[in-house]
């Protein structure tokens, strides 16, 4: 028998010959899992085709995490019934306990003291941060109020540590940075609030949106936008996830005398939770110390919601809205009758002296 001589080269040409033809890829080809292993290699996620939408597989972990077991209704228990004075002391007790639930939670959590403007109060503020991947420097926001005696705030700050938690056991991060707060002060002159926004002055820049929870434990039925008719788009695309869960309702109302407010007068794209009218005995404002008086698969539902939203709105390509300058947010208050209201609550002139809001 004639033997074939083989020439250099010829050896992985017949070698590939000899493989099925489905196993072979031709060289004109892209390798459909090379993306993948080079955001492996990267430690970046591999999440979608075009990056301009929430990651196909987030959305799902997200649901399921926050439906599965965890730890919110021994969460809201503790900081309501273990911590549930309005005092000094209490509310130390609530904000180590609410950063002690983010380390738990996997998520790392600091607290800051920052100075009420004007005045001599200090508010002590629970933080926790997952760092984006792409764009750590730019950050979306997700906050509520810490309070040790309202049973809505018990809701809302539970909510937002669990949140936290169920994004965080998805292992993706998103593309930008989110900070979860949780604000002390008294709610309705949102001092906590102003605090922090007033202390991290110098980077509003680069802070894309404000998510803020006022919803307690009552239904979620969608967001207000706070004037922003802009940021409409951005919002129903971050959340088209979860619109079967029937939270797609908006407004364009903007409020005075909740967290979100401060937020809105230095120009950031703010949304705030919505809910159906709270039915007894979950009053704005009742105190509760058995485990019936809140529904703990509302609960999961309402963490769903906003874990899919704030890690929809991170993740986008482009920010839901730009941040506005001094002269569109003047245009904002006169035109959703905020100035008439700032003006009645005794704010207009902090407003004006450019101690509060954006600097022209």
């Amino acid at each position: 028998m004639r033997r074939m001589k083989i020439f250099p080269g010829m050896l992985p040409i017949l070698l590939a010959a000899c493989l099925p033809a489905g196993a072979q890829l031709s060289p004109s080809q892209p390798d459909p899992l090379a993306r993948i292993r080079e955001a492996a290699q990267g430690n970046t996620q591999a999440c979608s085709a075009t990056g301009e939408s929430l990651c196909e597989q987030v959305a799902p972990k997200i649901i399921a995490n926050a439906q599965g077991d965890s730890p919110l209704a021994d969460n809201l228990r503790q900081l309501v019934q273990a911590i549930g004075e309005r005092t000094t002391s209490a509310q130390a007790q609530a904000v180590s306990w609410a950063t002690a639930a983010f380390q738990a939670a996997g998520v790392d959590a600091h607290t800051e003291k920052d100075a009420v403007p004007s005045t001599a109060q200090v508010q002590e503020i629970v933080v926790a941060e997952i760092r984006g991947r792409e764009k750590p420097d730019e950050w979306v926001l997700l906050g509520a109020h810490l309070d040790a005696q309202s049973l809505d705030n018990g809701c809302d700050a539970a909510v937002v540590i669990e949140a936290a938690r169920d994004i965080s056991r998805t292992a993706i991060r998103p593309r930008r940075s989110i900070r979860f707060v949780l604000f002390t002060g008294d709610e309705r002159s949102t001092a906590g609030s102003w605090a922090y926004v007033h202390a991290h002055r110098a980077e509003l820049d680069r802070a894309r949106a404000a998510i803020l929870l006022g919803v307690g434990c009552g239904r979620v039925m969608g967001f207000t936008l706070s004037g922003r008719h802009d940021i409409e788009s951005g919002a129903r695309e971050a959340m088209k996830p979860i619109e079967a869960m029937g939270a797609n309702h908006y407004a364009f109302s903007a409020q005075l005398g909740t967290d979100n407010f401060d937020f809105v007068l230095e120009g950031l794209p703010t949304l705030v939770a919505t809910r159906e009218d709270a039915k007894p005995p979950s009053d704005s404002h009742a105190t509760f110390t058995r485990a019936e008086n809140f529904d703990l698969a509302e609960l999961k539902r309402t963490t769903a919601i906003l874990g899919v939203t704030v890690f929809g709105v991170s993740e986008r390509a482009e920010p839901v809205g730009a941040r506005q300058s001094r002269a569109e947010i003047e245009a904002l208050l006169k035109s959703s009758g905020l100035e008439e209201l700032m003006k009645t609550a005794g704010v207009w002139q902090a407003w004006e002296s450019g101690e509060r809001g954006r600097l022209p």
